[in-house]
């Protein structure tokens, strides 16, 4: 059986339904809807989001705990896209997808409800968006809410996504096992966003970021390169035989912000991915003091550990020579990535490093 949306006799016009999340429509309610019927079925999968918003006392599971979808009050407050309440605690999120950006005073305006703060201790205000907002006025808003005693952050769609797809539901569920595919399928099938923007940004990396990668597991580029690449795959320059992809590494987080600024990894998962990031910071910090552009803006890549290629290093000559359609450019633009399967019909093995 196949469900379409549309105008039958127009063919061309109709949407075939994939998930359930659809029904319900393509644009930014529906995917707010979705997100919000998901952590309100689910109480341990709402902990995770809230805990990736930065508010790590929230904890449904040992609380009664509710759920609004566009939530209004009194006029000219407007709406509010999705409020997560337990007892002690409010987090409100406003939700934008494509490039749009919710403004300061949209944020800020949130924050002037006084009566309905005053009986949280925990308050937190998530812009999230499909773009990352410029570090200065995160920084600005930050501020502004913080003499408030509320929590500010910018989360982006591909990190929710991440948090779903990382989520252990209870063998018992099969209700959340099955909401939690449809939500899945909902965004990579059904709905016009795309959580990340590249599968495997490759981009060309000189000795010095070799040592920085391999090292620190860290890698800068311009925050006008990909915003959410799944993977991250240094072509190594100057190496001799060694030259081409010959590493792979998963990117676990991006930042934009001045490397003058950057003493904070965030949120580690292991020991050794702080101290790895720690010692990345460390080795950008002076590669950008050297270079001068500490003071400028610039996107940093937290990676997971390098995995191996069990083949030569991939050569813009071997892509050339493969089953691959893709071919890498001699001059690898910014931005420029590869899919999974380009790189397994280049004749890669991934094993470990």
């Amino acid at each position: 059986m196949r469900l379409y949306i549309g105008k039958n006799h127009q063919r061309k016009d109709t949407v075939r339904v994939q998930s359930i999340f659809r029904l319900a429509g393509s644009d930014e309610d529906a995917l707010t809807f979705a997100l919000g019927y998901l952590i309100a079925s689910d109480r341990n999968l709402c902990a995770k989001l809230v805990k990736r918003c930065g508010v790590a006392q929230f904890n449904p599971s040992t609380l009664d705990y509710s759920i609004h979808l566009q939530e209004v009050t009194d006029i000219g407050f407007g709406r509010r896209d999705i409020v997560i309440e337990a007892k002690g605690t409010r987090v409100v999120i406003e939700a934008k997808i494509g490039g749009a950006e919710p403004t300061p005073e949209q944020i800020l305006k949130y924050a002037t409800e006084h009566g309905l703060w005053d009986q949280y201790a925990t308050r937190a205000v998530v812009a999230l968006t499909q773009v990352e907002l410029p570090t200065a006025r995160t920084e600005h808003i930050r501020s502004l809410l913080s003499g408030q005693g509320i929590h500010f952050a910018n989360v982006q769609w591909h990190q929710v996504i991440e948090v779903v797809l990382g989520h252990r539901y209870s063998k018992d569920s099969v209700d959340s096992r099955y909401l939690l595919d449809e939500f899945v399928r909902f965004v990579r099938r059904d709905y016009d966003m795309g959580y990340y923007d590249a599968e495997i940004l490759v981009q060309d990396v000189n000795p010095l970021n070799a040592k920085i990668f391999r090292e620190g597991w860290m890698y800068v580029t311009s925050p006008k390169d990909k915003k959410a690449p799944l993977y991250f795959a240094p072509y190594f320059t100057q190496q001799g035989a060694n030259t081409g992809i010959s590493m792979i590494s998963r990117v676990l987080d991006a930042k934009t912000q001045r490397l003058a600024d950057s003493e904070d990894v965030g949120e580690a998962l292991t020991p050794e991915h702080l101290n790895r990031w720690r010692s990345g910071l460390c080795m950008l910090r002076e590669r950008a003091d050297n270079e001068g552009f500490s003071n400028f803006e610039a996107r940093l890549f937290f990676l997971d550990r390098p995995i191996a290629l069990l083949t030569p290093p991939l050569t813009k000559k071997a892509f050339k020579l493969s089953a691959s359609s893709k071919q890498i450019p001699n001059q690898i633009p910014k931005g420029f990535s590869l899919r999974f399967d380009d790189l397994l019909m280049s004749g890669s093995k991934i094993g470990p490093p």
